[in-house]
């Protein structure tokens, strides 16, 4: 096994996934706004095909796009039915693209759910490229990559309103989306566990 291999491997374990486009539960629901029990649900129903590593299940960031659009609906659907709306929902959508599902009810997407994608596929890409946890590194804990810069920190400080121009003047090695994804990744990631000692 390559060090790049291995590393992928110890990083499911604190939810940081280099090799695919994958989410976290919770992720996807930062992302999507659908609630975690429903995300629960719709893998417990393989309604989303989530993807195992250990113990753990993944979700592909196109899967995301279809629970935002189930949530919507305001009756409950058949499991089947349910399915279709991913699978048409992850093949990409345009803004007022329709699925009939059958005479009377149809599936309508607009601009969020197609904004919702493409938000998706950036936190991916931004979550690949500026999160790391190396353990020879702030022992172990999320960093923005290239420093030591703790990710949950970074959020906290801009959770508490500290404003981008002082974070800016604080941490000027950081690029700009690191301000942006760290508070995301923080709520998606909450610490589990007893807490550290002081």
């Amino acid at each position: 096994m390559d060090s790049l291999s291995r590393l992928n491997s110890e990083l499911v374990g604190t939810t940081l996934i280099r090799d695919e486009e994958l989410l976290t539960p919770r992720e996807a629901v930062e992302l999507s706004g659908v609630p975690l029990n429903a995300v629960k649900k719709a893998i417990s129903q393989r309604v989303v095909a989530g993807r195992r590593r250990g113990r753990r299940v993944f979700l592909p960031t196109d899967a995301i796009v279809g629970l935002r659009l189930l949530s919507g609906t305001k009756m409950p659907l058949p499991v089947e039915q349910k399915r279709r709306v991913v699978v048409w929902a992850a093949e990409g959508l345009e803004d007022g693209a329709e699925l009939r599902l059958d005479d009377v009810l149809v599936v309508r997407a607009d601009g969020s759910a197609v904004a919702l994608a493409q938000d998706a596929q950036r936190y991916v890409r931004l979550r690949n490229e500026l999160i790391e946890a190396d353990p020879d590194v702030a022992g172990g804990e999320p960093v923005i990559k290239g420093s030591r810069v703790p990710v949950r920190g970074l959020a906290k400080q801009i959770q508490l309103g500290e404003s981008r121009d002082v974070l800016r003047e604080d941490y000027p090695h950081l690029p700009e989306e690191a301000f942006e994804i760290a508070p995301v990744w923080a709520r998606a990631n909450p610490r589990t566990g007893r807490p550290r000692k002081a």
